[in-house]
């Protein structure tokens, strides 16, 4: 193989080592396969030809969690999430085992099957149950989906929230497009139910785009590049406009901003301009001085996902957010801590791996003790749950920040 395009964004890369002391993968193996200038050598090789894309090779790059926090601390401003997704493409689920591809395959059939929002009672049942998810035809034990069972929330509802929501109050004072994405009704009702109340209530007129789809991101970060561009287009297609696109997932997040270098188009780019976080875009409306959230005497312990502090750069505003209600303490954790292991499909293909992170960040929580833990992406939210509930501690709720302060508004 001889892919000079690729090879010469490798070469950006001048192995300062300065990525190591914030890679998740090499901090547990000191194995310098296992860090980013390790997986982008190994890459380099190959796209030059001069290694072969073994199963051995391919593992060392699938390991990645892709939490990028080796391209936030990077001064070469390596493209290191771009380039591992565009070395997957070409290489497909080569060295996976079959374990990890039926794994995998359930839970984007799971998420992103057609009529997935219209059917989330029943998937919840069946998630719940271990039966047969009739939409994808998957055994949920069967396909080793047990953690995905363990982690998802108490219940769900099947809503469709597509039109428009009119701002509440005698006067609009700003416009946006709802990100919902495919686990809205599955992982976040609430949220969804929690976000539009909020931004209602804060004068802004919300627009649900019917056509829009999943983001792609499991797709391609898993080397399914083809159904990955078809979902960007159709996304590029549903979001016309000049409104800030709002989303409540920061794994979305970073997907639908990454559609500047996916597509290379001006329409991609203003696209991508667009996106905002939730938390960010709340943050940055004028609350009125009349709205006073409800006390509540608790202790909340706020956990950053990678996608929001790597990619999104937004990770500072959840705490912020929440230190409006009045009595509770605020604890985000600290910078220190290192991915949870979700990483999309990661927790279910690596469960080894995913369950060392995890239990990394939860000693933290666990020590703080709190009633709460807020997280802003769904997929470490059913990660962080299902490593609470096995540790015995399935009274601490995991929820978004946006629910718990949607909670606590007057009325």
């Amino acid at each position: 193989m001889n892919r000079p395009d690729l090879a010469a964004d490798t070469d950006l890369c001048v192995k300062c080592g300065l990525c190591l002391p914030h890679c998740p993968t090499y901090l547990q193996t000191q194995d310098e396969n296992e860090s980013p200038r390790g997986r982008l050598s190994l890459i380099q090789g190959w796209a030059r030809g001069a290694l072969a894309a073994t199963p051995e090779l391919v593992r060392h790059v699938d390991n990645c969690l892709l939490c990028r926090a080796c391209e936030a601390a990077c001064p070469a401003y390596v493209p290191y999430g771009g380039i591992v997704d565009r070395f997957r493409g070409e290489v497909g689920e080569l060295g996976k085992s079959s374990a990890a591809k039926l794994k995998t395959a359930a839970l984007r059939k799971l998420l992103v099957g057609g009529g997935v929002r219209h059917r989330a009672e029943s998937l919840m049942a069946g998630a719940l149950g271990g039966a047969v998810l009739r939409g994808g035809g998957f055994l949920l034990e069967a396909a080793g989906l047990g953690e995905v069972a363990a982690g998802l929330p108490a219940s769900a509802g099947a809503t469709d929230w597509s039109g428009v929501h009119p701002a509440s109050g005698p006067a609009e004072t700003g416009r946006a497009d709802l990100f919902l994405g495919c686990t809205a009704n599955l992982l976040d009702a609430e949220t969804v139910s929690a976000t539009l109340r909020l931004l209602n209530r804060l004068g802004v007129r919300v627009r649900v785009p019917e056509a829009q789809a999943c983001c792609g991101a499991l797709h391609g970060h898993g080397g399914d590049a083809r159904t990955a561009a078809a979902l960007m287009e159709r996304n590029l297609a549903a979001f016309d406009g000049e409104d800030a696109i709002v989303g409540f997932a920061s794994g979305c997040g970073a997907m639908l901003r990454d559609y500047r270098e996916r597509a290379a188009t001006e329409a991609a780019a203003r696209f991508a301009g667009r996106v905002r976080d939730i938390g960010e875009f709340l943050a940055g409306l004028p609350w009125p001085d009349d709205l006073a959230l409800l006390p509540l005497e608790a202790k909340a312990v706020v956990h950053a996902p990678c996608t929001l502090k790597n990619v999104l750069k937004a990770d500072r505003h959840a705490a912020v957010l929440l230190r409006r209600i009045p009595g509770l303490e605020v604890v985000p954790l600290p910078a220190q801590v290192r991915c949870c292991g979700a990483a999309g499909s990661y927790s279910l293909e690596h469960p080894e791996m995913a369950g060392a992170l995890r239990d990394e960040v939860l000693d933290r929580v666990a020590a703080e003790r709190p009633a709460f833990l807020a997280t802003s992406n769904p997929g470490c939210a059913m990660h962080l749950r299902a490593g609470l509930k096995r540790r015995g501690l399935g009274g601490v709720e995991v929820l978004h920040p946006v629910a718990l302060l949607a909670r606590c508004l007057p009325g």
